[in-house]
């Protein structure tokens, strides 16, 4: 596509160029009209925001949405899951906030397939992030999908999802199980696989998107009997369920609602017995507004993780949705086509703060803590053998060496590591792996969090606005660098999710999948793509050595 036809999207203004109302869509539930976005000379995108596919008490496991005699207007985002939202993003924010939020997003090509899917356009369907705690579908715009990933004879939706004490709240018992943000996730792909067609979407083409959280998610969607065999391919991006931060024991969970509930008053008898606690607290907790319940994550002094670094109000193995232990799970699930990566810089989001970087023993402490939560002590040997990949060959009295060093450190502990043992593992167990690492930056479109990092890079969440043509972390002005960047990102998604190859139909291409004898081998995303060996600079083959040692 000519960078010149992409600029013009920014003359166009934020809402792109709509030309009129899509046709009517007839869904199990009832009839639909969205709107059409004129994405180039002669080439339109429909657009149909805020479908109901579900409908839910509080605290309740979702259900099927009621049915609509009426056309339903689906110009418009409806409302998203209560949440604390961030200061930065609060004058960009288009949908409400209410609980009733189980809504998708469907973005679709108006011209016909080509040759190449004679059963209907390849289906997106992508589940946000944000710790499942923040965030929402309308984050991702619409203007934005339609003009980098349709125009590439893809299918995109977009969901909502409950979060926070709405989704993921947990009694460790049956009075609320936990993981109804994931039921929701699974009632929506449900909805997709029932109802795309009419969209012009091969339900037998499907595959799961998400990024961090969302990526976690995805992966769960892989791994739960409930949704495993609905889809085909799925891409987590710097998250999946091996990641610590994406589960909780429901014990803990359960703690951390209690302590939440009394917070807000919640007492009960002395002599009550643990699931007459659970009742009047669950109890309790429906009478409050929701504006009591929304939850946070990243706050003006950085990235939060609920005074420890580690998130509560996360999926647990409920035995429902996640019937096993999830490495159980992981043997039994299909197999798949998957395309998983990370940034260069992870860390550099993740241990934001402002006017000062994280010191070396904060990142200590938090590699302590991470080891236990993987079962591994974290004795004093293990401990310097992993700083020394880090330290070993460089001056430690260097300011800019450290600095770099304890945001690689944060990068591996908090999302590479776990990455690529997922990718690794995946490898093993016979499904198709296609390994990544986003390289490119652009300094400018970090905006004034940039201003609050330690310096500038490809870190979390940057990369998804070389997806969506939208920023996360900041506007997005693309110069012509970021332009091609766009579309070399959106290219190897697309031609992944239609063909399950990022190169290409019946492509031998630079990137090859995976192999058990090396999954560290990696696709670079830069200006300068390769196939190379040496993920992150081979620490995660040295963390690899030096854990399995300790075993």
């Amino acid at each position: 596509m000519m960078i010149g036809s992409w600029l013009n999207y920014y003359i166009e203004g934020k809402q792109g160029s709509v030309c009129g109302s899509s046709g009517i869509v007839e869904t199990l539930n009832g009839k639909v009209c969205g709107k059409t976005y004129l994405i180039d000379n002669n080439r339109k995108v429909d657009a149909f925001l805020g479908i109901p596919y579900g409908q839910a008490e509080r605290f309740e496991r979702s259900k099927p949405p009621k049915s609509w005699s009426n056309v339903l207007d689906c110009s418009n985002f409806r409302e998203r899951c209560p949440h604390v939202d961030l200061f930065l993003e609060m004058p960009f924010l288009e949908a409400p906030k209410g609980e009733n939020c189980l809504h998708l997003n469907i973005f679709t090509p108006s011209w016909k397939p080509g040759k190449d899917q004679l059963d209907g356009f390849a289906v997106i369907l992508f589940i946000h992030g944000g710790g499942f705690s923040i965030h929402s579908s309308d984050k991702y715009g619409d203007y934005g999908i339609c003009k980098a990933l349709c125009s590439k004879d893809v299918v995109v939706v977009t969901i909502n999802y409950r979060l926070g004490y709405f989704g993921f709240l947990s009694t460790d018992d049956d009075v609320v199980p936990g993981n109804n943000g994931l039921f929701d996730q699974g009632l929506a792909l449900k909805w997709v696989k029932e109802n795309i067609n009419a969209f012009g979407g091969n339900p037998n083409n499907i595959t799961i998107l998400g990024q961090s959280a969302g990526g976690s998610s995805a992966d769960y969607l892989t791994l739960s009997p409930h949704t495993r065999d609905l889809f085909s391919k799925v891409i987590p991006m710097a998250g999946t369920a091996m990641h610590s931060f994406a589960n909780v024991s429901r014990a803990k969970n359960r703690e951390k609602c209690l302590e939440f509930a009394r917070s807000l008053g919640f007492t009960h008898k002395m002599n009550a017995s643990s699931k007459e606690i659970n009742k009047a607290m669950v109890e309790f907790l429906k009478q409050q507004p929701q504006h009591k319940l929304e939850t946070s994550l990243v706050s003006l002094f950085g990235f939060r993780y609920n005074e420890k670094v580690s998130l509560d109000l996360v999926p647990v193995e409920d035995g429902i949705f996640l019937p096993k232990k999830l490495s159980e799970l992981r043997v039994e699930a299909p197999k798949k086509f998957v395309l998983s990566g990370t940034t260069k810089y992870e860390g550099l989001f993740l241990a934001f703060k402002p006017h000062r970087v994280i010191t070396l023993n904060e990142a200590i402490q938090f590699l302590e803590q991470e080891l236990a939560n993987q079962g591994y002590h974290p004795s004093k040997e293990l401990v310097e053998k992993i700083l020394d990949i880090y330290l070993k060959d460089g001056d430690k009295n260097d300011k800019r060496f450290m600095t770099k060093a304890v945001i690689n450190m944060i990068s591996d502990i908090s999302i590479n590591f776990s990455q690529t043992e997922y990718s690794r593992t995946m490898t093993e167990l016979g499904h198709t792996v296609y390994q990544y690492c986003f390289d490119y930056c652009n300094k400018k479109n970090m905006g004034l969090i940039g201003h609050a990092m330690a310096f500038r890079g490809a870190t979390h969440c940057s990369e998804m606005a070389y997806l969506f043509h939208k920023g996360l972390l900041a506007n997005f002005h693309p110069n012509e660098q970021d332009l091609i960047m766009v579309d070399t990102m959106t290219r190897l998604w697309t031609n992944f999710a239609k063909y399950g190859n990022p190169n290409g139909q019946n492509v031998e291409g630079a990137w090859k999948p995976l192999e058990p004898e090396n999954p560290y081998m990696y696709y670079k995303i830069d200006l300068d793509p390769e196939y190379k060996d040496g993920l992150h600079f081979d620490r995660m083959k040295k963390w690899r050595q030096i854990l399995s040692e300790h075993l």
